[in-house]
């Protein structure tokens, strides 16, 4: 039985490759006189990624990131290097200097990374306009691109494929239309949001909430939208289902991809490079020593820090011997602007619910943000305020509720 207790004093090494939400907040889960805990990861900082969206839209300057190692317990160690090689069969993830590491467990939290290069063009938009899905660099782009805007169309525009966040794209459409509406530009500046979804949200009872209200702040939208190349010259983007749509600003959320990295075997990816596992135990295709956590995963949930934050406490409870399994909960906070919001509440069993926007939502978000890195170090001392949070707006319980 996986993480079962005996008398030996020998601890379980695990690996978990990724210092990020999921990472970090499994590792600090995991009893010291149980595991010995090692993170890798190829750069020194665990990022605050949903606040790029402010840096965008409000030219925050908040802190995102803070030092890894200063968000874990002091006895998990630190590495940062590259990985090459994760070899599931022997057992050991190999560094960039050529250095292996054995282990017990592995978990796989390397999230996701953004790939340009399945939108011809999408590189060069990036460059004139940002985006605020990749880095602080492109978000501060995206603060100059709108104060630069007097007039003119702003497209935002969702690429198809895998994306961080599903609240991401209409919440930098909505806080685009309030930075326009507050200059005192908003009958100059046109917004339009294009999806290849069917609506403007995917989910219908969200859908529900949300296009009305694009609708009451003037906001076009196009659906069934698959962007196919853009030409950053003539500003003028191009779907596959032969729709032209030409902006003088375009904001783009690029489709992202698992991280390159060399799994032994290989047929644990998806075509992506995301790692296939089971959705309940997160256990990778195959193996039982094995686990991948958060935006790294092909499972079918949303690619979020409260996916990551759920999925990295039920590998810590497999580990240390419970049975444990995901319910697939999301609970994505959303931004409608003006100080309002909602959540996108559901899980494997429960559709999406319709949860009302007010502004004690936004006020949630807000406040997870300012207590984001406290979190990740002493889950134990947040456990039960989430654990009763969670219990209180079950999917199940609300669907009664919200219709």
């Amino acid at each position: 039985m996986i993480g079962a207790k005996t008398m030996s004093s020998v601890k379980k090494k695990v690996i978990i490759i990724g210092g990020g939400t999921g990472g970090a907040m499994l590792a600090n889960r995991l009893p010291r006189d149980e595991f010995e805990v090692t993170i890798i990861d190829r750069q020194p900082y665990n990022y605050f990624w949903p606040w790029l969206l402010y840096i965008a839209f409000r030219g925050s300057r908040r802190p995102i990131k803070r030092e890894i190692r200063s968000v874990l317990k002091h006895w998990v160690n630190f590495i940062q290097s590259d990985v090459r090689v994760i070899n599931l069969k022997d057992k050991y993830v190999e560094l960039e200097s050529g250095k292996r590491l054995d282990y017990d467990y592995v978990v796989i939290a390397t999230g996701a990374t953004v790939d340009y290069s399945r939108v011809p063009g999408l590189d060069k938009v990036t460059e004139m306009y940002g985006n605020y899905h990749s880095n602080e660099e492109n978000a501060w782009r995206v603060w100059q691109t709108l104060n630069s805007m007097r007039e003119g169309t702003l497209a935002v525009i969702l690429a198809p494929g895998a994306y961080r966040c599903p609240p991401s794209p209409l919440e930098g459409t909505f806080l685009a239309e309030e930075f326009f509406r507050r200059r005192g530009l908003r009958d100059k500046v046109r917004i339009v949001f294009a999806t290849f979804y069917p609506r403007p949200y995917p989910a219908e009872p969200i859908n529900e909430l949300i296009e009305p209200l694009l609708k009451e702040r003037g906001i076009d939208y196009i659906t069934f939208y698959t962007l196919d190349h853009i030409d950053p010259e003539k500003r003028v983007a191009y779907s596959m289902e032969g729709e032209e749509l030409k902006f003088d600003a375009a904001i783009v959320i690029p489709p992202h991809v698992g991280v390159d990295i060399k799994y032994v075997p290989d047929d644990v990816l998806d075509s992506d490079r995301f790692v296939q596992a089971d959705k309940f135990t997160n256990m990778i295709k195959g193996f039982d020593d094995a686990f991948v956590i958060g935006d790294a995963s092909a499972l079918p949930v949303a690619k979020t820090g409260v996916t990551a934050h759920l999925q990295a406490d039920v590998v810590a409870r497999i580990l240390q011997g419970e049975d444990a399994h995901n319910t697939g909960r999301t609970n994505c906070p959303f931004d409608v602007g003006y100080g309002l919001g909602t959540f996108v509440i559901s899980d494997f069993n429960n559709s999406t619910i319709k949860y009302p926007i007010n502004r004690i939502n936004h006020l949630f978000k807000v406040a997870f943000a300012a207590a984001y890195w406290d979190i990740i170090l002493y889950p134990e001392l947040w456990d039960s305020i989430f654990e009763a949070y969670f219990e209180a707006t079950e999917p199940a319980k609300l669907r009664y509720l919200y219709r």
